[in-house]
C-alpha cells in the first residue's frame, strides 16, 4: 500500500501581507493624506491585493501587484519629505517585494529564497536612510552625493559578492 501524499503548502501567507500593511499603514499616517484616509489606502490596498491572489480566473489574480503599488505610489507622492517618511516608504517597497516573493503559486517559503536579493535592496535603503540622517541639510547636492555614495556601495558589495571563488589547488603542485 501507499502513503497518501503530503500535501503541498503554498505561499501567499498573512505574515508577508501583514509587514506590507504595517509599512503602508505607517507610511499612510506618516504621509499627506488626512490621518484617517491615508491608513486605510496602505491597508486596505494591501488587504484588496492579499484577496486579489486567490481569485480564480488567474487573469484576474494577476492585478493583485497592481493594487498595492499604486498605493504606495500615492502615498509616496503626497509624503512631505521628512527623514520618516522615506524610511517607511522604502520599507513599504521592501516589502511590497518580500510580498511579491512569498507567491501562492509557488511553494511555501518564498521570502526565505527571496532574502539574499532583497538584503542587497535593503543594504541600499540603510545605507541612504543613514546618509539622509548623517548630513540634514536640504542641499541637492548633499542628497545627489549621499545617492551616488549608496549606490556606489551596493554595487561594490553586489561585485565583490558575485565573484567567482579562486581555488590555489592546481598551483601547489607546481
Amino acid at each position: 500500500m501507499s502513503a497518501a501524499a503530503e500535501p503541498v503548502l503554498r505561499g501567499g501567507g498573512l505574515p508577508t501581507a501583514a509587514l506590507l500593511g504595517f509599512a503602508m499603514g505607517v507610511l499612510g499616517l506618516l504621509g499627506g493624506l488626512t490621518i484617517y484616509v491615508g491608513p486605510a489606502l496602505g491597508v486596505g490596498a494591501v488587504a484588496a491585493a492579499t484577496v486579489l491572489r486567490r481569485v480564480r480566473p488567474r487573469w484576474l489574480g494577476r492585478l493583485n501587484l497592481l493594487v498595492p503599488l499604486v498605493a504606495l505610489a500615492v502615498l509616496a507622492a503626497t509624503a512631505p519629505p521628512a527623514p520618516s517618511t522615506e524610511l517607511f516608504g522604502a520599507l513599504g517597497a521592501l516589502g511590497l517585494l518580500l510580498w511579491v516573493a512569498d507567491d501562492p503559486e509557488r511553494p511555501r517559503g518564498g521570502g526565505r529564497r527571496a532574502l539574499p536579493i532583497l538584503s542587497v535592496a535593503a543594504l541600499g535603503v540603510g545605507l541612504a536612510w543613514g546618509v539622509t540622517l548623517a548630513f540634514p541639510s536640504r542641499s541637492p547636492d548633499v542628497a545627489l552625493g549621499g545617492a551616488l555614495l549608496a549606490t556606489a556601495l551596493v554595487l561594490l558589495a553586489v561585485l565583490l559578492g558575485g565573484l567567482p571563488r579562486v581555488s590555489v589547488a592546481p598551483f601547489r603542485n607546481a
